[in-house]
This record gives structure tokens, C-alpha cells and sequence, in this order.
């Protein structure tokens, strides 16, 4: 990645906290832990109106650019080991893990579940079950380059606004994120490859910011029910909060780029798969060792903690593996994908 991207890690590292404060949020108010009713709905609302998109978003930039590299075979090869390979090992790890501990989570889940994940992902697996659908769709459909930005374009939004609903092989995810997807790959084909500076300005990534946070608290406590499931019910709600959280973070990760400080938020940026990967079980372990061993209830300390280590476990973890000579935890090879 070059100098003028490092961006795009900025924007990894500031959606990856985001995922795994929603997630281990979400967590912790299920176990028990007392945090405010109010604000954890409109917290977790708030949230996942966007963090995914983002990631959609970023994850579009590359692939134009990776397609042609490789070509289509290699392109879809290095897909398989870098996304379908993690996807089914985690996969088994985690619904593995919530079996022999499924007094102690907060999900119902049998051994059915783990072979399940084939065709239908569990938990937070659902986006990459996704975004492999998404790179294979566009190998083909960039086939017919002439008319491939067009036949894109028309095919987010119509599976944006009549979703395939059903979470079997991810198709509600890839129906509804396409667009974001696809936004990515327009972004990188007519702005950034265009050669001009669309730097946002700081001014107007604070405005965006306080849109963003007014417009989801009015949104969600007076016209409509604060939902995960708001992007398949409100359509025009979502992608409007969609819109503003996504121009938000890139003009957040343009100014801390730039700024070339705060690099600890592009080392996790890059990192973003493998944290992405084991955040849900290094989190619930410190969870369940906050509860067990130490009692810590306090709401603030307990969240801060458990997402500390769900962003820091995963990369130690990611290094270790390295440093003994087996990466296939996270990757097929040791060169990554």
C-alpha cells in the first residue's frame, strides 16, 4: 500500500474498534453487566448503521486494482485462501468453543451449529461468508468491462432495496452490503485514481460526525425501533446514516494520516482480519475472567477491558503463531494472500 493509502489502514483500524466495541457491548449488557438501557440501544444502533459498510466500502477499493494483478484464476485462488480459509477455521474454532462453554455465553447453540457453518455463518462470520461472494461476482461481471460499471451499479441497488432475505449463505449480508461494495470500487475508479486531492477537510469530519450522532439519537428514538435489523426494514434510514458514518471515518482517517501520529490505530487497522477473526473469543475469555476471578461490574472498566484484549489478543496470537512456524490459523500459507 502506498504512502497516499496508508488512509484506507486509519479507516481498518478506526471500523475494527467499532466492530469489536459493538460486538463486545452487546455482549457484556447480555451477561449482565449494568450498562444504561438507553444508552446501549442507542449506542449499538448507532453503530452497526455503519461500522460493516465501512469495511465493505474499503474492502471494494483493492479489488479492481488485485483483479488485474493476479488475473481472474489467481485473483479467486488467493480469495479462497484469504477469506473462505480463515472464514471455515474460525468458524469451527468459535461455534466449537460456544459449545463446550454454552452455559457461560449468551447464545443457544448445539453441535448442529458448527457443521451448519458450511452454508449458513455464525456470528460475525457472515461478512467475509459475504465478501467472498462479492469477489466473485465481480470476476465475472468485470468481464464484460465495457458495461461492468453500469451492470454493477444498477445490481447493489436493486438487491440494496429487495434484499434476498435469509441468512443462508449470506445472501441478506451480500444483498445489503453490495452497494457499499461496489461504492468502493466507484470511489477508487473516479476519485482517488483520478489523481486530484478529495482530502476532507477536518471542519466538515466533525460536522458529519455530529450529524451522524444527532441524526441516529432523533432517528431512533422517534421514528423507528432502534434495530440491528434497521438495514432491512428502513432502507432509507440506514443508508443515510450509512453515508454520513462512512464520509466521517475516511475524512477521520485522511486527518490522522496525515497527521502521521496515533500509528497504533494503523497497526490495528492492519491487522483487521485476524482481530476481526478471534476478537468474539479473546473477548468473552477476559469477559468471563473479570466475572469469575475478580468481579469487576463497574460497566465503563469491564468494556474498556474486555475490547482492549479482544484488539490486542488477536495479534499476539497472529505474531506467535509466526514466530513457531504455523500460520495456518489465520492463513493457508505463509505468504498471505
Amino acid at each position: 500500500m502506498t504512502r497516499e493509502m496508508d488512509w484506507v489502514s486509519y479507516g481498518k483500524g478506526i471500523g475494527i474498534f467499532l466492530v469489536v466495541y459493538g460486538h463486545l457491548l452487546s455482549s457484556s449488557y447480555n451477561a449482565g453487566i449494568n450498562i444504561p438501557e438507553h444508552f446501549f440501544v442507542l449506542s449499538d444502533s448507532i453503530v452497526y448503521s455503519f461500522h460493516m459498510p465501512l469495511f465493505f466500502l474499503l474492502s471494494g477499493i483493492f479489488v479492481d486494482q488485485s483483479l488485474r494483478k493476479r488475473g481472474r484464476r489467481n485473483f479467486l485462488l488467493s480469495k479462497l485462501k484469504s477469506i473462505a480459509y480463515p472464514y471455515l477455521i474460525w468458524s469451527l474454532l468459535q461455534t466449537s468453543m460456544e459449545v463446550l462453554f454454552s452455559s457461560q455465553t449468551n447464545y443457544g447453540i448445539t453441535k448442529f451449529d458448527i457443521f451448519a457453518v458450511i452454508y449458513k455463518p455464525w456470528a460475525q462470520f457472515w461478512f467475509l461468508y459475504a465478501l467472498m461472494w462479492m469477489h466473485g461476482m465481480y470476476t465475472i461481471i468485470s468481464k464484460f468491462e465495457r458495461f461492468s460499471p453500469i451492470m454493477l451499479g444498477l445490481l447493489a441497488i436493486a438487491l440494496y432495496f429487495f434484499p434476498i432475505n435469509t441468512p443462508i449463505v449470506a445472501l441478506q449480508g451480500f444483498s445489503i452490503n453490495l452497494l457499499f461494495f461496489v461504492g468502493g470500487i466507484y470511489l477508487r475508479k473516479y476519485v482517488i485514481d483520478s489523481g486530484k486531492n478529495y482530502t476532507i477537510p477536518l471542519w466538515i469530519t466533525i460536522a458529519l460526525f455530529v450529524v451522524l450522532f444527532t441524526s441516529g439519537i432523533y432517528i431512533f428514538e422517534n421514528l423507528i425501533e432502534p434495530t440491528r435489523l434497521t438495514k432491512g426494514t428502513h432502507p432509507v434510514y440506514f443508508l443515510y446514516l450509512s453515508v454520513l458514518g462512512i464520509t466521517a471515518c475516511v475524512g477521520l482517517s485522511q486527518y490522522l494520516s496525515n497527521l502521521r501520529k496515533f500509528r497504533y490505530i494503523k497497526i490495528i487497522g492492519d491487522y483487521s482480519l485476524q482481530i476481526y477473526l478471534a476478537h468474539m473469543l479473546a473477548g468473552v475469555a477476559a469477559r468471563m475472567v473479570l466475572l469469575k476471578l475478580f468481579n469487576l461490574t463497574n460497566p465503563l472498566l469491564h468494556v474498556s477491558i474486555v475490547v482492549l484484549v479482544a484488539l490486542v489478543a488477536p495479534i499476539v496470537i497472529y505474531n506467535l503463531a509466526k514466530r513457531i512456524h504455523f500460520p495456518y490459523l489465520f492463513e493457508l500459507s505463509k505468504r498471505s494472500a
